[in-house]
């Protein structure tokens, strides 16, 4: 290998991302969808279309945007939507946009004022200005608006209605989770115990951006003890150290399952013995543990553990001893 292929190898994780579709691991539906969006686009010497990605956290929602974008070979804008929080700062995103995508993430949490003046925007393909008697339109760049979502109840319906495109993006399997990190593996050319791939999967909670997680933390402590290959070892090391249990309950929900332990109980009590809002618990606690079957909920709300929560309940109070 010569010098200048060395300084263009990747080394850090953040520096490695999909560069096109067939790059891209899982979602296949959503891949399809964006690419047919892109070949119609070349095909009618067009924008693209407005698209809305909607899903929970961490599915790869803002590196599809990114491939797209390389895809239709035009300029990148990302916004985080809490970053605005006025009409200013709003119309300053928009007049700022050019000729190509501007990512709003987390769309919904624009207040619905600017959603409404976003929703014009998007109509009018001008910004009304409004001083004393008079009001003042400027044009905006023919740019093409993609939002992505993890709550779309947050949109106001007119907004999401603009959208040509709502797409849903779905949880991974342990075998596409498996993927992506052998894929980054190789990209950093990190060499790795094979059984490494499937440890870090069963314990991602279906989610790409924890096992990538989970595969950063392995080679810390790989590369801590001063060796090149990461095991599994190392893995099981950084667990321990973080207290991620081999299911990938962090500390948090396995005190809500040890809640659970004794007797069910209703969702106020676990928030309040668990010193956190409801919301908090239905949106960042029970997702996994009601998806993998490890709590179930009566018609009533009552949360329970199931004979596969209460064999891991068990599993993980033999850890900790």
């Amino acid at each position: 290998m010569d010098f200048d292929e060395q300084e263009q190898t990747p080394t850090e994780l953040r520096d490695v991302r999909p560069s096109s579709f067939s790059h891209v691991i899982g979602q296949d539906h959503v891949k399809q969808a964006l690419q047919i969006a892109v070949d119609y686009s070349f095909h009618e010497n067009t924008r693209l279309d407005e698209i809305l990605l909607c899903g929970p956290p961490g599915l790869g929602k803002t590196a599809l945007v990114q491939v797209l974008a390389d895809e239709k070979c035009v300029p990148f804008t990302e916004v985080l939507a809490q970053s605005v929080s006025n009409a200013a700062e709003l119309n300053s995103v928009l007049l700022s946009a050019s000729e190509g995508i501007l990512f709003l993430d987390e769309i919904h949490l624009l207040h619905p004022t600017q959603q409404h003046a976003l929703l014009i925007v998007l109509d009018k393909r001008r910004i009304f200005l409004s001083g004393g008697k008079s009001v003042q339109s400027i044009p905006v760049a023919p740019f093409t608006l993609i939002g992505a979502t993890t709550d779309p109840d947050g949109l106001i319906p007119p907004l999401v209605d603009r959208f040509k495109m709502v797409l849903h993006l779905d949880y991974y399997s342990d075998e596409e989770l498996g993927k992506i990190v052998h894929q980054r593996c190789a990209t950093l050319r990190w060499d790795h115990q094979p059984e490494l791939l499937s440890e870090i999967a069963q314990r991602a909670r279906q989610t790409p951006r924890i096992a990538l997680r989970l595969l950063a933390a392995a080679r810390r402590v790989a590369v801590a003890q001063g060796e090149n290959r990461i095991e599994v070892r190392h893995l099981l090391h950084a667990c321990q150290i973080e207290r991620i249990s081999s299911r990938g309950l962090d500390n948090f929900q396995q005190k809500y399952v040890r809640l659970l332990g004794p007797s069910s109980q209703r969702l106020n009590v676990l928030a309040s013995m668990l010193g956190v809002s409801t919301k908090v618990v239905t949106a960042t606690v029970e997702p996994f543990l009601l998806r993998s079957g490890l709590v179930v909920k009566s018609d009533s709300g009552l949360r329970q553990l199931s004979q596969l929560g209460r064999e891991h309940l068990a599993e993980i109070e033999f850890e900790t001893v």
